[in-house]
């Protein structure tokens, strides 16, 4: 989907496509973190900025929608965060980061995108990538069916080099007790994690 379409998704979602929290396992990382500066790609409507940013970390959200990011601003807290209308093919951030997180950006060329916004992880800094997995196709679960634009831990291990450490790298299976996290979902869903650390 374009920045057109995605606009008219949200324009038609009365306030929201997603759910009102990030991912279990992205709050599960970020909690034991030390707020600092965080980037959150594709931020959509907020989710994950938002909470970031109520937990003290300067937060910068990224979307080619504006609708999105109308959404996003409006929230409780949004005017904590800086709000970018941008393509992570083109944008630049004016300094690295220690954080970055990215929730289900899904694209043509995912690996070279993964391993673009790696780059604006400083040393020390923390990535986090969670996406829907090929797998989930089979599973019927909510998401992309073009196994082209999806994830597999091979994938996303292989976006990096050695100057991160990957501390996760796997599937994630999501029943339907996680369901408020996809908008309210009941089937299983698959899932790719990658949370890494830069070292060098």
């Amino acid at each position: 989907m374009d920045a057109a379409q995605w606009d008219e998704r949200y324009r038609a979602s009365a306030g929201g496509v997603w759910a009102s929290e990030p991912p279990a396992v992205v709050r599960e990382i970020a909690g034991p973190l030390t707020p600092g500066t965080a980037i959150d790609v594709a931020t959509g409507d907020g989710r994950t900025a938002l909470l970031l940013a109520a937990r003290g970390w300067g937060v910068t959200g990224v979307d080619f929608s504006a609708e999105a990011l109308a959404i996003a601003a409006d929230r409780p807290g949004g005017d904590a965060v800086s709000w970018v209308r941008a393509d992570v093919h083109t944008w630049e951030p004016v300094a690295s980061v220690d954080l970055v997180v990215s929730c289900y950006l899904h694209l043509s060329d995912n690996a070279a995108a993964i391993a673009r916004i790696a780059e604006w992880v400083g040393v020390g800094g923390t990535l986090v990538v969670v996406g829907h997995d090929v797998e989930n196709i089979a599973a019927g679960g909510h998401g992309p069916s073009d196994p082209a634009i999806l994830y597999t831990p091979a994938l996303l291990r292989g976006a990096l080099d050695d100057r991160f450490r990957i501390e996760r790298c796997e599937r994630l299976t999501r029943g339907a007790a996680d369901a408020e996290l996809r908008g309210g979902h009941a089937h299983p869903a698959i899932d790719t994690l990658l949370h890494a650390v830069r070292v060098r």
